[in-house]
């Protein structure tokens, strides 16, 4: 027991969580639902009913979308809760995953949009100008992100072969290194770990990253046997990595599949955002 807590625990919190994800008769019933209430009623029919805990009923896209990060965020808390303390840190800093599109916003010269003012994880960022959004961020939990990000070269390199996709990401963009560098912090938070572990993690890492990397070149027709296809690997990873922290993290990505996909059905019945920007 390390921590209060064991693995055992968690996974068996974990199994029950799965027991309640949406099931393919679910998936075929909300595509032909015409209306988000429609959406709502079979969805709150099913045993994935928590999952649209928050809803509006008559919310625009923008309400909706936060809705489905707030879930997000409570349940990534929820299973830092069930875990034994010394993995609570890098749980928790999964959470940040979701805001890294909205850093693009907070660091581009225009002022960011509505939805983010309406975020109460993000509002207290949404300021006028570059230069106080700058400040801000710095002070908060978001800094070393960007801090990171910015950086021209790195004094720390992780251990091989990691190091080698982390370079690749901070060639790229400014998303790309903004997740470079949120990896590099979520390694750098995880306990003492054998090797028997950190294979297991890495392994959830590379099935999400090759679904990211490959995500985009496919075509629209085929993304949601794309995102079927990395919710059964991820489903498995759980299965397979009982009692190790890797379960853990593959069930919030199988979590944040389903609700992707959940949130493309809402966003795609709601009104029209008004005033976006």
């Amino acid at each position: 027991m390390i921590g209060g807590l064991t693995f055992d625990y968690a996974h068996a919190r974990v199994a029950a969580r799965l027991a309640q994800r949406p099931d393919e008769r679910l998936w075929t019933q909300l595509r032909s639902s015409r209306s988000v209430p429609a959406l709502l009623e079979a969805v709150r029919m099913s045993s994935a009913a928590s999952t649209v805990s928050g809803v509006p009923p008559a919310g625009d896209a923008d309400a909706i979308e936060l809705s489905f990060r707030q879930q997000l965020r409570t349940r990534i808390v929820e299973v830092a809760g069930w875990s034994p303390s010394p993995w609570r840190p890098s749980l928790l800093h999964t959470r940040h995953l979701i805001d890294l599109p909205a850093l693009l916003h907070l660091l581009a010269d225009e002022p960011p949009p509505r939805w983010i003012a309406a975020d109460p994880a993000l509002s207290t960022y949404a300021l006028a100008t570059l230069a106080q959004r700058r400040a801000a961020l710095a002070e908060g939990p978001l800094g070393p992100l960007i801090a990171a990000a910015e950086r021209s070269t790195d004094a720390r390199r992780p251990v091989e072969p990691i190091a080698r996709a982390l370079r690749r990401l901070r060639a790229g963009g400014t998303l790309h290194r903004l997740l470079a560098a949120w990896e590099a912090e979520w390694r750098r938070l995880w306990p003492p770990v054998d090797a028997e572990q950190r294979t297991a993690i890495d392994g959830v890492v590379e099935l999400v990253r090759s679904h990211l990397l490959r995500f985009p070149s496919v075509p629209v027709e085929e993304a949601t046997n794309a995102r079927q296809s990395l919710g059964a690997r991820l489903a498995t990873a759980v299965r397979r990595s009982a009692s190790q922290p890797a379960a853990l993290f593959a069930y919030l990505a199988l979590f944040a599949v389903d609700l992707e996909r959940l949130r493309g059905e809402f966003v795609l019945r709601a009104r029209p955002t008004r005033g976006h920007a």
